[in-house]
């Protein structure tokens, strides 16, 4: 997929998943977060510029994709990624 591909697709999920889980209570940044943390090892400014999607390499930009994607069918992985991302953030 081509960059300008991906960074759609990086808008469009995370606009998507809080209509998927309205419980969870997380806007769409939340789920950038998630998945950009995860991707990184960390959080995720401490690794990249701002704005992310911008500054990611094609490789990290498809990872997030990936996971992002992932998180509409899985759940557990989200949320589990949530607790690693917190963990980075130390809250």
């Amino acid at each position: 997929m081509e960059r300008d591909d991906l960074e759609r697709r990086y808008f469009e999920l995370g606009n998507e998943l809080p209509k998927i889980y309205p419980k969870l209570s997380f806007d769409n940044h939340c789920y950038w977060r998630i998945s950009l943390d995860t991707i990184v090892g960390d959080k995720w400014n401490k690794k990249i510029k701002s704005p992310a999607y911008k500054n990611l390499s094609l490789t990290q930009l498809d990872g997030v994709v990936t996971r992002l994607t992932c998180y509409k069918s899985e759940k557990e992985t989200l949320l589990q990624d949530n607790l690693k991302s917190l963990e980075y953030r130390k809250r």
